[in-house]
């Protein structure tokens, strides 16, 4: 098999609702796509989820649009005979993982088959505000992170009380400070299944007693396998948040998440904010996660997406059809 041919797009939809972070607001979100046409007349499809600036991640869709083209110019017509093949064919790609993880997306693909399956719905919510709280009592997530802001302790609360209990989780985008680990010795009697990345250093970590605060998950520090193990060998990390566009895409995650679980290591995936596809393939790694991951159901953050029926809601679980997107919405790029 040879890939012959190669189109980007790009998508933009507007959040339901803003997305307040402590590092951003965000009203719309942009996303790159990517198509790989085969000799055959075949078309295979990834998404990228670099953002357009990098307040995220260092690497950008700009970034990825460059790095792709190139990858392309250089493979184009090239035989491809295995999946390994085009994992070999990547290894040049390590320090652009976003870009990777597109282009590994559509080849997977090629040659393995995709199944429907289901996996618990975890919601995300920023803030408890009335029409948040109606949202999580009609869907009823399996569970339920808070992103950090200055009610945390009210809105853990009040997650807490919902008649149908779910797990409670907090991400802090790395933003807190000394000052704010009275707060997290608070929230610990609420028996949180974890916070996520809480300090932008974990050697603040060394200053306490592990059971002093909820379990400490990473997620933006789980960069690479290399930060992985060094973050559990040297603070005691056990909960890891893996992201396939960070870590280099979906076979990437594979393979940690046999070497974690090697180690006794929890497991998360996650996403950032995606459409369709990535959704699909975020939630068929998180079929082995070890907590709800950032899987939402279709409709959750946009009124729009690339894929019709992507992700529908049943009972506390998120049912998940073979991806079949819709070029003819795409905006195509080149």
């Amino acid at each position: 098999m040879k890939i012959v041919d190669m189109h980007l797009y790009d998508y933009q939809a507007e959040f339901k609702a803003p997305v307040i972070t402590p590092k951003i607001k965000m009203d719309t979100r942009r996303a790159l796509f990517i198509e790989l046409i085969t000799d055959k007349g075949q078309s295979y499809f990834g998404e990228c989820n670099a953002f357009e600036t990098n307040w995220y991640a260092n690497e950008t869709i700009s970034d990825v649009i460059r790095v792709s083209k190139l990858w392309f110019n250089q493979h184009q017509l090239q035989s491809f005979d295995t999946f390994s093949e085009v994992q070999n064919a990547l290894n040049h790609l390590s320090n652009y993982p976003a870009t990777r993880s597109m282009i590994v997306m559509a080849c997977y693909q090629m040659f393995y088959d995709l199944n429907a399956f289901k996996v618990p719905y975890g919601a995300t919510i920023n803030g408890m505000t009335p029409k948040t709280y109606h949202q999580l009592v009609q869907t009823q997530p399996q569970r339920v992170k808070i992103k950090w802001n200055k009610n945390i302790i009210d809105d853990v609360e009040n997650v807490a009380k919902l008649s149908f209990q779910p797990k409670i989780v907090i991400d802090a985008n790395e933003s807190l400070t000394k000052a704010d680990c009275d707060k997290l010795s608070i929230l610990h009697k609420y028996q949180l299944s974890y916070v996520e990345e809480p300090f932008s250093s974990l050697e603040l970590l060394s200053h306490f007693e592990k059971n002093e605060f909820p379990p400490i998950a990473i997620d933006e520090k789980a960069k690479s396998e290399q930060s992985i193990l060094q973050a559990i060998n040297e603070y005691g990390i056990d909960i890891v948040v893996l992201k396939p566009f960070r870590l280099g895409g979906i076979d990437k995650v594979m393979d940690l998440i046999k070497i974690l679980k090697a180690k006794d290591i929890k497991i998360v995936v996650g996403g950032m904010y995606e459409y369709g596809l990535s959704r699909y393939f975020t939630a068929m790694l998180a079929q082995f996660a070890d907590f709800p991951s950032d899987i939402t159901p279709e409709g959750y953050y946009y009124d729009s997406d690339v894929i019709n029926k992507a992700g529908e809601l049943k009972g506390g679980s998120i049912y998940f059809e073979p991806p079949k997107v819709n070029s003819k919405i795409l905006n195509h790029i080149c």
